[in-house]
């Protein structure tokens, strides 16, 4: 079963990390996330079975993100806190684990996705097929203004997003460059994140658009992208998991 965990404190999301070793050494967390934006990307791109999520994140709570993606998995939620309870239960949450966090309960927390999975002949990977038939609305297509006219360019034709200072440029397959409304982190909450990933604070690129990759450092990866960007096109550190497993899936 893949795990996904969303902690905006890095000693905490080892801890649970181990914890889950030793509970289950069948699990595989395949991605962490420390804020709602990356979280909402990798849960939509990797499509965990199970996700044990964090409350309070560092850029807002962690109910942000069940706005910004369907999330199909069932959830575990961890907190110092108890007054989200009715709310974590609402939104896919089959337990809630408060910190600091012991082997016991996340055992007994694991026992019940089992528990699920016998009672109703079904796996959490399963439910999330069904689930699926909910999938947000990503944007098809963006307006734009070229030479006096208004164009509409479908995101099939996009090739990434730029951020140029207060702007974000899209920049199309053919080369063509537009100013394009919203922030940056507006538009990779409305693109599609199986296509789109943004590699770092100054793109979201296109499976399509990327034509090779090479080791940048110990961490980070370089990606080749046609047509070459005005800015570099180097995968952030703590991005670098995640879009090798984007890469992956």
């Amino acid at each position: 079963m893949t795990v996904y965990i969303v902690e905006d404190e890095a000693p905490a999301a080892q801890g649970l990390v181990r914890l889950l070793e030793q509970a289950d050494a069948s699990l595989r967390v395949v991605g962490m996330a420390d804020n709602v934006e990356d979280a909402a990307q990798g849960i939509a791109a990797l499509r965990p079975d199970l996700i044990f999520m964090d409350i309070h994140l560092g850029d807002d709570l962690c109910f942000t993100i069940f706005e910004r993606v369907a999330v199909e998995a069932p959830v575990i939620f961890t907190t110092a806190y108890d007054q989200y309870a009715i709310k974590a239960f609402q939104s896919n949450g089959i337990d809630y684990l408060l910190k600091p966090i012991e082997l016991d309960a996340v055992q007994q927390a694991l026992e019940k996705v089992e528990l699920l999975k016998r009672r109703f002949g079904i796996d959490p990977g399963v439910l999330r097929e069904l689930s699926g038939m909910r999938k947000p609305a990503f944007r098809e297509r963006f307006m734009v203004a070229s030479g006096g006219q208004i164009r509409s360019i479908p995101v099939e034709q996009v090739a990434y997003f730029q951020s140029e200072g207060r702007y974000v440029k899209l920049v199309s397959a053919d080369n063509h460059r537009y100013i394009v409304d919203g922030t940056m982190d507006k538009v990779a909450s409305e693109l599609d994140p199986r296509i789109f990933f943004r590699i770092n604070r100054q793109l979201i690129v296109s499976f399509p658009a990327i034509k090779s990759m090479a080791p940048f450092s110990k961490s980070r990866v370089k990606v080749v992208l046609q047509p070459v960007p005005d800015v570099d096109s180097i995968v952030s550190v703590e991005r670098s998991a995640e879009f090798k497993a984007w890469l992956d899936r």
